[in-house]
């Protein structure tokens, strides 16, 4: 009886790789039982989850600021047009306010002074002469 226990046990045993071996005791042989497929762990689950979430986390934190960083390009454009504009306009009324003409007629009018009506004259100094003026 033994015997025939342990063969029973044997034959209840399946392959689930390679051939089917004839049995010995001429008992039917059972064909190859289907493995199991591997389920995915919830903590595979969980962890994919998490990685996803932190994946579109990071996704609208950089829409976010490259829609911040356009925007504060739009505002310095629109600061550095401004800041163009006020040193145009600086510039006309620098070069307004400098025409010879204008210094003039307000030196003239204001400050009385007038034109030299000779022309200047040019002349040189001595260096010996202006040393000894110097020693005394």
């Amino acid at each position: 009886m033994q015997e025939q226990t342990s063969t029973v046990t044997r034959e209840r045993r399946y392959i689930y790789n390679g051939d089917n071996r004839p049995s010995a005791t001429g008992f039917a042989v059972r064909p190859n039982k289907r493995g199991t497929r591997r389920r995915i762990s919830t903590f595979n689950i969980i962890l994919l989850l998490f990685c996803f979430g932190i994946g579109i986390v990071f996704y609208v934190n950089n829409i976010i600021t490259v829609n911040q960083l356009a925007f504060d390009i739009v505002q310095l454009q629109a600061k550095y047009a401004a800041l163009s504009n006020t040193n145009a306009t600086l510039r006309a009324e620098v070069n307004r306010k400098a025409a010879l003409e204008r210094i003039g007629v307000i030196a003239s009018e204001q400050m009385n002074l007038r034109y030299p009506p000779e022309q200047p004259v040019y002349f040189e100094i001595d260096r010996d002469k202006l040393a000894t003026l110097k020693d005394r």
